[in-house]
């Protein structure tokens, strides 16, 4: 993730690797793959529609091309464990894509504002590609099941749960997370949010770490939450350090 920072997003390639990961190159319903391309067209669309230097910092193309490269490995996890099938694989890589679609940058005071303009603009694109309605409206509900921040009753299946992990896969890693704590600092910034610069201190980042639910199992197969664990334990052993109360941070 921190080499494609390097280059163009290319959501396209991106998706196109993540249906691969996803399904282990098993043949994927026609529909389904013009969807995904479809729709990452489309972030890339959206993307290069703003101004040059008005992209959101946090909420641009990487983060798309971040999150579906995260569900296809994911999902593509959960299909070797055998509790996603191929194609219900390839659907979870074609919902990522689509989570944040529309993302405007903006803090809007209404919950799900977003999310629920990309997933009425995915679903769209998706009927447009042939993709079965039902198909659809599980694409459409594991995008709102990313609205900020979670409820539980939002998530009500695993390809939901892989949609919230994927969402801040980057978020989670060592490197990564923090740069991307500094663009998130600078979106809210721009969007006029005060103390913005507050996601980006240790202490955020420790509370984010803490947030985080389980790991999946899918998850756990990919190290992430030996990786989570690994980190906090680095901060407890720093605060330890400094003579923090009760070694946190």
């Amino acid at each position: 993730m921190l080499a494609r920072r390097g280059g163009p997003a290319d959501v396209p390639a991106a998706v196109t690797q993540a249906l691969a990961d996803a399904t282990g190159g098993a043949p994927v319903p026609g529909a389904l793959t013009r969807s995904a391309l479809a729709i990452a067209e489309a972030v890339e669309r959206h993307g290069a529609g703003f101004k040059a230097g008005m992209e959101p910092a946090y909420h641009d193309r990487h983060h798309q091309a971040e999150a579906a490269l995260a569900m296809g490995w994911l999902a593509g996890a959960a299909r070797r464990l055998g509790l996603l099938s191929a194609d219900e694989a390839a659907l979870a890589v074609t919902a990522m894509v689509a989570h944040d679609l529309l993302h405007d940058g903006q803090v809007h005071a209404e919950r799900g504002l977003l999310e629920r303009r990309s997933a009425d603009a995915a679903a769209a694109i998706a009927a447009a590609q042939g993709l079965p309605a039902a198909d659809v409206a599980t694409m459409r509900r594991v995008v709102l099941s990313t609205t900020w921040p979670w409820v539980d009753e939002e998530a009500t299946d695993l390809a939901c749960l892989l949609a919230r992990e994927a969402d801040l896969f980057g978020s989670s890693l060592p490197v990564l997370g923090p740069l991307l704590s500094r663009l998130l600092a600078q979106e809210l910034a721009a969007a006029g949010q005060p103390a913005a610069e507050g996601v980006a201190t240790h202490a955020a980042r420790v509370a984010l770490l803490r947030l985080m639910p389980p790991a999946s199992a899918p998850a756990r197969a990919l190290g992430l939450d030996a990786e989570r664990a690994a980190q906090l334990a680095a901060y407890a052993g720093v605060a330890r350090r400094l003579g923090l109360v009760g070694g946190t941070v």
